[in-house]
């Protein structure tokens, strides 16, 4: 009892042994660990498998190493988090695509007032060469990244107020826009896709079919 789990074991003898496995599901509950696979489908949910970084709660028991190092579960999660790169925010992809669209008007500015000032006006090369640099540089918004900054600062400013802690200038316009947040009793995030298992009629527990459209069709089924 106490003792945390070096790598993935599967149990091979178990006298009534518990195991905490609340990092990897949130399951606050000691969970009986037997020699049975009880979920053949799913290996954080059957009975004969202990993971690494788990802790013992009660009991004692003997088991065989199966995964090691970034091969355990733990480890895959960790290797996710750490090579995994963020989405960009829409902001930034906003930006992005008002720097290419700025980018292009102004490089089209700049060569058209350089063929008009050269060939239609006769202007010397060096003349308009520096009218089209200037064209080109009056373009660019040199108060864009000011007035973005003051404004996700004024809308942090406000979320304070609502005790949001805003750790990402970034993350304000996701924030600002967020109107409910969805979440499990251990506070993990989920997709809102509320399903139905099991429905009772006519005396009997019958098996449900959820569709749930995003694109296409999809089909939920749950054993009773």
């Amino acid at each position: 009892m106490g003792d945390k789990f070096p790598a993935d074991v599967r149990i091979i003898q178990s006298r009534e042994m518990k195991v905490d496995n609340s990092a990897l599901t949130g399951e606050a509950d000691p969970l009986l660990r037997t020699v049975e696979c009880t979920n053949p489908d799913n290996p954080l949910e059957t009975k004969n498998l202990a993971f690494f970084g788990t802790l013992c709660k009660e009991g004692s028991g003997k088991g065989i190493v199966v995964n090691i190092g970034d091969n355990t579960v733990m480890g895959q999660i960790a290797d996710l988090t750490v090579g995994g790169e963020p989405p960009p925010s829409p902001l930034r992809i906003e930006l992005g695509r008002f720097v290419v669209l700025i980018s292009v008007i102004a490089v089209t500015m700049g060569i058209s007032l350089f063929l008009l000032s050269h060939f239609l006006l006769k202007s010397p090369v060096n003349l308009a060469v520096s009218q089209a640099i200037g064209i080109i540089v009056a373009n660019v918004p040199e108060g864009l990244l000011g007035c973005i900054t003051i404004s996700l600062s004024i809308t942090a400013s406000r979320l304070a107020e609502k005790k949001v802690l805003v750790k990402n200038l970034e993350a304000v316009e996701t924030l600002g826009s967020t109107s409910c947040i969805c979440s499990d009793k251990t506070g993990t995030l989920t997709q809102n896709k509320m399903t139905v298992e099991n429905v009772w009629y006519d005396s009997m527990k019958r098996r449900a079919l959820n569709r749930y459209k995003h694109g296409k069709s999809v089909e939920y089924e749950y054993d009773p």
